[in-house]
């Protein structure tokens, strides 16, 4: 079976626009999640980027914003015959879905209103953690689920190797437990991720992940480009890790950055003015969403994965 292109919503209205993006647990496109995942199956054991583990990690990452952990243990069941809990702790919240040689650990994004976690300015600070400097409300999210993840990850059987993923604070969030887990991490592969860590942090994950890492960027997404760099003095600057997978306008995905003028950069990389944009389509001001922000959206990253894993099927 070939896999066949799937294509994204035609002309969105403005209310399934900012569903989309804002509340994307629910669905309103219908989406059917991991629907040929029993025809087209993860690679555990892969070691280089491979289009279709970004499909699934893309899948799982969108899934962690359903709030029903009956349902999302039931897609994963019945569609990649694999088992999955959901462990919630202070707001963290993350799926780990398992079979006897993988699992697939997927840290929930930001929720509708509570933006001001990923965008607040004093969530910016920098501070030391297992090496460099990383954004305080990061390492904060990962803290607190910490002692229940790696309950959850005792349970696994030893050889079963560890893949992270997720979306927007979810993708920093599984930076993060990427590298606190490197000695069992198969790979990580994060969408829409803002920048976790400063230089020193981004050149050890690098370093130590090399390869296993994939960082998914849909063409002019503003939360990749907070925070705004200079927010990480006096201990550098903020920096991405390594490396990044670009989606273009078109929906092509490759190794080449999308232009972006550097004044929309400016702009975008504001705190205020991303937050301001956030909060006026939440209350349903606008006709339709900036691609800024609508570049963001999870379901669109899922369905740009899909189509470069069905373009380049057998190559």
């Amino acid at each position: 079976m070939k896999p066949l292109r799937k294509p994204l919503p035609v002309d969105p209205s403005i209310d399934v626009q900012r569903k989309l993006v804002l509340e994307p647990e629910s669905n309103p496109t219908g989406y059917v999640p991991l629907e040929h995942a029993h025809e087209f199956r993860f690679d555990p054991d892969a070691t280089a980027p491979s289009r279709v583990n970004a499909w699934w990690l893309a899948e799982a990452s969108w899934l962690a914003y359903w709030h029903d952990a009956a349902a999302i243990a039931g897609v994963y069941r019945e569609r990649a015959g694999l088992q999955c809990e959901l462990i919630e702790v202070k707001g963290a919240e993350c799926t780990v879905a398992s079979g006897d040689r993988f699992a697939i650990i997927a840290f929930r994004g930001t929720q509708p209103g509570d933006w001001s976690d990923l965008l607040d300015d004093a969530c910016f600070t920098p501070v030391a953690w297992d090496t460099g400097h990383v954004h305080q409300g990061f390492a904060r999210r990962l803290a607190n689920i910490s002692d229940e993840l790696q309950r959850a990850l005792a349970r696994l059987p030893p050889s079963c190797r560890l893949w992270f993923t997720g979306h927007s604070l979810g993708a920093a969030a599984a930076t993060l437990a990427a590298y606190r887990h490197r000695d069992k991490t198969g790979g990580v592969c994060t969408f829409g991720s803002p920048l976790v860590g400063n230089s020193v942090f981004a050149g050890m994950f690098g370093g130590v992940l090399g390869d296993r890492s994939t960082r998914y960027v849909n063409d002019h997404d503003m939360v990749t480009r907070v925070p705004p760099e200079p927010f990480a003095l006096p201990h550098g600057l903020y920096t991405h890790v390594d490396h990044g997978r670009w989606i273009n306008q078109d929906g092509q995905v490759g190794a080449t950055r999308p232009a972006f003028p550097q004044f929309m950069r400016d702009v975008f990389g504001r705190t205020n003015v991303a937050l301001d944009l956030v909060e006026m389509h939440q209350r349903g001001f606008g006709h339709s969403l900036p691609d800024a922000l609508t570049d963001h959206t999870p379901l669109y990253y899922v369905l740009h994965c899909w189509n470069d894993f069905a373009l380049h099927f057998g190559e």
